[in-house]
């Protein structure tokens, strides 16, 4: 089993979960708060045509990507970044300095130091089941014929999960070659019916309509990080997403980035139907959108997103 932190570490982390919480994650009804004698912050706040309100990254939480959790199989880690690339803040381990909005060239780097290991950002499948399920409950072919995109999977066990589980028609997606190689060869036996693809999130290479769900776990946290062009980075994405996905289909966001999915998920150019939900875990809380593609949306060009 995983051992947890040392105990003053927990109550470290639980007082700066608290705060976190309370300051980069503000309720839905509490408008986001920037402070606006911070260059950086001003970065930050991209504009969103839609409404004329603001991309926050949650007052640091984009560039934060955020708190402090016990993940997955290697225990406590903090997922944070630079600001963007202007940027001297930044937030680093002993071993590694995070910088999750640098692009491909970080990824293949990161992910060839865990080659023959896995990491699941914000936690597993068992977290996120039951939202999945729900999301798939009434396809015609039952929930397990679900045609799935991991979006950004990166060396995660969820789509393996997934497949053990009874869906058998899973795509996992990264931006790093060495990543998506690992895993076809890690799963080449035991899951042959994963399909591992090397694509841009950005300019996705699938057909549109070719999915009913696509799974965001943390990718938007990383795209969040480069905060020099989070608007238009975010706009590619839900674009694509929306165009990949069926009418009816469901994008499913699994995030510690509050704003910036929120805000980006009533951009004009898609067109969803947005359930969200806060996820509380014993250090932070996490939050799950569920985004039903609405039927008969015009197509909008990209420059009025």
């Amino acid at each position: 089993p995983t051992p947890y932190p040392p105990l003053p570490a927990m109550a470290v982390a639980a007082a700066l979960g608290s705060a976190f919480a309370a300051v980069l994650l503000p309720r839905p009804a509490v408008p986001p708060q920037v402070n606006a004698g911070s260059p950086t912050l001003q970065r930050c706040a991209a504009r969103s045509s839609a409404g004329g309100s603001l991309l926050f990254p949650s007052a640091l939480a984009a560039a934060a990507s955020v708190i402090a959790v016990r993940l997955g199989s290697r225990g406590w880690r903090r997922r944070s970044c630079r600001h963007g690339r202007g940027s001297s803040l930044r937030a680093s381990t002993v071993d590694e300095d995070f910088d999750y909005g640098a692009g491909k060239e970080y990824w293949d780097k990161r992910y060839q130091k865990e080659v023959g290991s896995t990491y699941d950002w914000l936690g597993g499948y068992e977290k996120f089941r039951e939202i999945i399920e729900k999301a798939t409950a009434d396809l015609p072919g039952g929930p397990k014929s679900a045609r799935i995109l991991d979006l950004g999977c990166g060396n995660a066990r969820m789509a393996e999960e997934m497949y053990d589980d009874g869906f058998q028609n899973i795509t996992g997606l990264d931006i790093s070659d060495v990543a998506i190689e690992a895993m076809r060869k890690r799963n080449a036996e035991l899951r042959p019916g994963i399909k591992w693809v090397v694509g841009d999130a950005f300019n996705l290479q699938f057909e549109d309509g070719e999915f009913d769900v696509v799974i965001d776990k943390s990718t938007t946290d990383a795209v969040s990080c480069d905060t020099d062009v989070l608007h238009q980075n975010m706009a590619r994405m839900m674009g694509e997403v929306y165009r990949v996905l069926r009418e009816g289909g469901t994008y499913l966001v699994f995030t510690a980035v509050l704003d910036v999915p929120r805000n980006s998920l009533q951009m004009p150019h898609v067109s969803f139907d947005v359930v969200e939900k806060e996820l509380v875990l014993p250090f932070a809380s996490l939050t799950s959108f569920t985004a039903v593609k609405r039927p008969g949306k015009e197509k909008i060009g990209m420059e009025q997103a």
